[in-house]
């Protein structure tokens, strides 16, 4: 059972390692989106995806199981967590690689046989595969692998001879998608699955491609006890289990050389003592180094658990408040607050803990831990749901404002998921709540699409998917939606409703870009985007909405804006703009979106 316990916290380890590596450049990869508003998420989904996925493994690290299977279930784990467009196709990659080893064989030939099964499964999975995406990315590292094996035989090594040459084929998206070509950027999926092989590459090759050596973890806990052994009686050594784990460190496996010098140092130290041999070494020097090595080491290796929740509270006014109560459990502390809601994510050791601590003081909502997992359960459960409506309209938007609007327009439930794309977990459970036998549901977003799909398949209803892409589809959809109609033909009006209404965007530039005439939109400049392309810019917003409505007015009456976040603390524009405009009607109400200024609509 020990050895067992060792080879799932090593692949732990290895894949947590990887996912650290993945979100310190989760940065790099949102700001690679095609047009210059920030809400490129990219890194962002893929961070996610994976850390949802640890977070529901613990359950699997007790039981044993090979290498092969850990991994097919952390594949899985990816699928119920994954968010946006990259992060299912991430997810459904790593899904078709774990099928060919869960056999735990991890030879160079099955590996490529798991490659190649691991790139098939996310084209097949995705809708619409382009080139300069992703999936070229992971078509060509397959072909790499194949090409390398024929002269290679360590994986390791064949792996990290891709690496050069993958970068050159993320060089060249641009040619092959022409809107990366017109943004001047690489494709931010094809980025980050780089990175992702990047970070497997440092876990091989630093810490040695076996996986049956010791993680840097576990070394810190054997060296914890090797001071308190040295410390102690040395006549008990042979009775402890370092005598046994110290000659199974591949010191040359060690990525971090002051941590292989005091491990070849106690170990010299040891083998001196055993053979009752000369102590050449200084006893108090080695434990000098340990304690050293201790508090200079990476702190993220001593709190394990990557821990959200989400306090409603009427007894918290600020967040330094939860800082003060919870800061002591851990650390990569990061909190968020909307009204009376905080949204808190801590590294810690005891998320019950934490829990139990923050609740004395509001309402928890959501907590990552507990709630993924009790999730997880009800997915694989046999259980059924009492069906209480025959037939729902469901949306899934980001703005609150939105959501309320879609509500007086007559949406049956809406699920506000705020500035994070939701992931299939979450989507599931939202479906599953309504209790409903036919649902109709349609997000605000396209890149949600991919996880909508896969949640509707792991849904208890029958979910009917409304393709759409925008939050102005969705107001237009409840506009012209008659609930009289059966689900066939209630579907057929909204399919036939979605472009009724045309808007526009206006938002912040976060880099400079070009009109569609290429005229230059500097950073920080305001700019329209129409119909998918950049039209307009300028330094003042209000001149840019005038000039916007000028371009854009055609035969409509009525015009409406719906103000985001980045402007709820602008004033209203409405009396200015009918002064400019006298024949027109205008109307401003508050959407809540996250990236733009402002919606506007023409009807």
């Amino acid at each position: 059972m020990m050895q067992t316990e060792n080879r799932t916290a090593v692949i732990r380890e290895r894949i947590e390692n990887i996912y650290k590596y993945l979100h310190r450049h989760k940065e790099y990869i949102n700001r690679l989106n095609v047009f210059p508003v920030p809400d490129g998420d990219t890194g962002l989904n893929m961070t996610l995806t994976l850390q949802g996925a640890l977070a529901n493994m613990h359950n699997y690290e007790e039981e044993s199981i090979s290498t092969g299977e850990y991994l097919k279930n952390f594949a899985e784990q990816m699928l119920l967590n994954s968010r946006g467009c990259s992060g299912v196709i991430l997810s459904l990659y790593c899904q078709g690689i774990s099928q060919v080893i869960e056999n735990n064989d991890f030879s160079k030939d099955n590996i490529f046989r798991a490659l190649e099964n691991g790139y098939k499964n996310a084209y097949e999975g995705t809708e619409n595969p382009k080139e300069g995406t992703m999936l070229t990315l992971m078509r060509e590292f397959k072909e790499k692998y194949g090409e390398i094996m024929k002269e290679d035989d360590d994986p390791s090594i064949i792996i990290k001879k891709c690496i050069p040459y993958l970068k050159e084929v993320l060089k060249k998206t641009p040619d092959m998608l022409p809107v990366l070509k017109q943004a001047g950027v690489v494709d931010s999926g094809g980025a980050g699955f780089l990175i992702i092989l990047q970070g497997i590459n440092r876990e091989l090759n630093f810490n040695g491609s076996s996986l049956n050596s010791l993680p840097v973890s576990i070394i810190i806990n054997i060296n914890k006890n090797i001071k308190k052994f040295l410390n102690g009686n040395f006549a008990n050594f042979n009775k402890n289990s370092i005598a046994d784990l110290l000659p199974s460190i591949d010191v040359e496996k060690l990525h971090n050389l002051r941590l292989r010098n005091i491990i070849e140092d106690v170990k010299h130290f040891i083998n001196n003592l055993q053979s009752n041999g000369s102590r050449l070494l200084n006893k108090k020097a080695i434990i000098n180094d340990l304690e050293d090595m201790k508090n200079s080491w990476n702190p993220e290796i001593k709190f394990k658990y990557c821990t959200e929740f989400v306090l409603e509270t009427d007894k918290i006014s600020s967040k330094e408040q939860i800082k003060k109560i919870i800061d002591g459990y851990g650390d990569s502390l990061i909190i968020l607050s909307s009204g009376d809601k905080y949204k808190v994510h801590i590294h810690t050791n005891k998320p019950e803990s934490v829990f139990k601590d923050v609740s004395k003081y509001g309402e928890l909502i959501f907590t990552k831990v507990d709630d993924m997992k009790k999730q997880h359960r009800n997915l694989i459960s046999d259980d059924t749901i009492d069906y209480e409506r025959e037939k729902s309209v469901f949306c899934i938007v980001s703005g609150k404002g939105f959501a309320e609007i879609l509500k007086k327009l007559g949406t049956d439930d809406v699920f506000c998921y705020g500035k994070n794309k939701p992931s299939v977990e979450r989507i599931v459970k939202e479906l599953n709540r309504l209790r409903t036998k036919n649902i109709i549901v349609a997000a605000d977003d396209k890149d949600i699409l991919m996880a909508l799909k896969y949640a509707a398949s792991l849904s208890k209803s029958n979910v009917n998917i409304v393709e759409s892409n925008n939050v102005i589809s969705l107001i237009s959809m409840m506009m012209n939606i008659s609930k009289e109609l059966d689900i066939t033909n209630t579907l057929e009006s909204i399919m036939n409703s979605l472009d009724d209404i045309r808007f526009c965007g206006i938002a912040r530039a976060v880099r400079d870009a070009v009109t569609e005439d290429g005229k230059k939109v500097n950073k920080n400049d305001f700019f329209t985007v129409y119909n998918g392309k950049i039209i307009l810019s300028d330094k003042n917003i209000e001149t840019l909405i005038i000039n916007t409505i000028k371009k854009l007015i055609k035969e409509e009456s009525l015009i409406s804006l719906y103000k985001g976040i980045p402007a709820r603390k602008e004033e209203n524009l409405i009396p200015k703009l009918k002064k400019t405009f006298p024949d027109f009607e205008f109307e401003e109400y508050y959407g809540g979106q996250y990236q733009y200024n402002y919606y506007i609509t023409f009807e």
